[in-house]
C-alpha cells in the first residue's frame, strides 16, 4: 500500500514539477507544451504522438494524468513508491515499466547510481516520470526525432528509443567495470600488490556487478515481450530496432555473469597468494630456525659437565667450531637448494 503524502511536501513538489510536452504529427515536432490539460484531446488524436516527461514524481500531475488516460492506480501508486523492481504490467488501457539507467562512480567503494524511469505508453501517448535529474531523455529524444518515419508509428517509437538510451547505460556501465577488475588483475600480479586493497576493491566490484545484473537482467524479459507478445503486434519497420536492443541486452548479461565470475576468481586469486607469501614465509623461518638449531645443539653437547675427550681442550673447541660451521653451511646451501631461503 502507498504510504500516506505529506500535503505540505506535495504542494511544494506540485509547484516545481513543469511537465515537458511535445506533440509531434507525421513524425514532425508540431509544438511544445506544459499544459497537462491537452492530454484529453491529444489521446484521441490518431495523426498525433504526445509525449509528456514529468521530471519528478509530482502526485498532483500524477493524479492529473491518471484520471486523463485512465491510467490503473496499483501503476501510479508503484511510481510513487519508487525503488521498484523492472518489469513490464499490462493494463486494459495501457502498458506500464519500470526501468534503470545506470552510472557508475569513479570511486569505487561507491555503489552504483541507479536511476528509475517509469513509463506508461497508450496507443498515441507516451509518459516518462524520472525520479530526479540524475537521468536525461535528451538522447532519446534526439533518436526517436531522427526517425521521423518511426515515430509516425506511434508510442511505440518513443518507447524504442528510451529503452535504447537506458540500455546504453548499462552498456557503458559493464564496460567501465570491466576497465577496472582489469586494473585490479594488472595490481594482483604486479611486483607489490597491495593484498588488503586488491580484497577490498574486489568485492566493491563484485557488488556493483551483483546490483547491475540485478536491474538489468529483467530488462531483457521486458524486451522479449514487447517483440513477441506486444498487443497490437509490434511494427515490422520497429522490429529490427528492438532486436538491436535486445541484442545489446544479451550482451551485457553475458558480460556482467563473465566479469562477475571473474572478480570472484580475483577474489579467490589474491587469497591464493596471500597464503602463498605466509607459505614462503614460513619456510623462511623455519629454515633460519633449523640452522640455528644446530649450533645450540652442539653447544649443548659439548656444554654437559661431563668430562670426554678433548674436555676443556684447545682441539676440543676446535672441533665445536668446526662442526657448527659445517653443519650450518651444509643445512644452508640445502635449503638454497630447495628454495626455501
Amino acid at each position: 500500500m502507498r504510504s500516506e503524502t505529506d500535503p505540505e511536501k506535495t504542494g511544494a513538489s506540485s509547484t516545481v514539477c513543469t511537465p515537458e510536452i511535445r506533440v509531434y504529427r507525421g513524425g514532425r515536432l508540431e509544438r511544445e507544451t506544459t499544459s497537462l490539460t491537452e492530454i484529453e484531446q491529444l489521446q484521441h488524436d490518431a495523426e498525433r504522438t504526445t509525449w509528456v516527461d514529468l521530471p519528478t514524481a509530482d502526485h498532483e500531475a500524477l493524479v492529473q494524468i491518471a484520471q486523463t488516460l485512465h491510467l490503473h492506480p496499483l501503476a501510479i501508486e508503484d511510481v510513487e513508491e519508487s525503488h521498484e523492481r523492472a518489469k513490464l504490467v499490462r493494463y486494459e488501457t495501457h502498458l506500464f515499466l519500470t526501468l534503470y539507467a545506470m552510472a557508475a562512480p569513479n570511486d569505487v567503494e561507491s555503489e552504483l547510481e541507479r536511476h528509475q524511469i517509469d513509463i506508461f505508453l497508450t496507443r498515441n501517448v507516451v509518459v516518462t516520470v524520472r525520479h530526479g535529474d540524475g537521468f536525461d531523455l535528451g538522447g532519446a529524444r534526439l533518436a526517436w526525432e531522427a526517425h521521423p518515419t518511426l515515430l509516425a508509428i506511434g508510442g511505440i517509437t518513443v518507447l524504442w528509443a528510451i529503452v535504447d538510451q537506458i540500455v546504453d547505460t548499462h552498456f557503458d556501465t559493464v564496460q567501465q567495470l570491466d576497465e577496472s577488475i582489469d586494473a585490479l588483475e594488472d595490481e594482483l600480479f604486479g611486483d607489490t600488490p597491495d593484498s588488503r586493497g586488491i580484497q577490498l576493491n574486489a568485492y566493491h566490484l563484485h557488488k556493483r556487478l551483483v546490483t547491475l545484473r540485478r536491474l538489468a537482467l529483467p530488462t531483457r524479459e521486458i524486451l522479449s515481450s514487447v517483440i513477441n507478445r506486444a498487443e497490437p503486434p509490434l511494427p515490422d519497420a520497429l522490429r529490427p530496432y528492438f532486436l538491436d536492443v535486445y541484442d545489446h541486452v544479451l550482451r551485457v548479461s553475458d558480460w556482467t555473469d563473465s566479469l562477475r565470475d571473474l572478480a570472484s576468481t580475483i577474489i579467490d586469486t589474491n587469497l591464493s597468494s596471500q597464503s602463498n607469501r605466509m607459505n614462503l614465509v614460513m619456510k623462511k623461518l623455519t629454515s633460519w630456525a633449523a640452522i640455528i638449531a644446530v649450533p645450540t645443539l652442539i653447544t649443548g653437547f659439548f656444554g654437559m659437565n661431563v668430562n670426554f675427550p678433548y674436555f676443556q681442550t684447545d682441539v676440543g673447541a676446535v672441533i665445536a667450531v668446526t662442526l657448527i660451521a659445517l653443519t650450518s653451511v651444509g643445512l644452508y646451501a640445502w635449503f638454497k637448494r630447495l628454495d626455501w631461503l
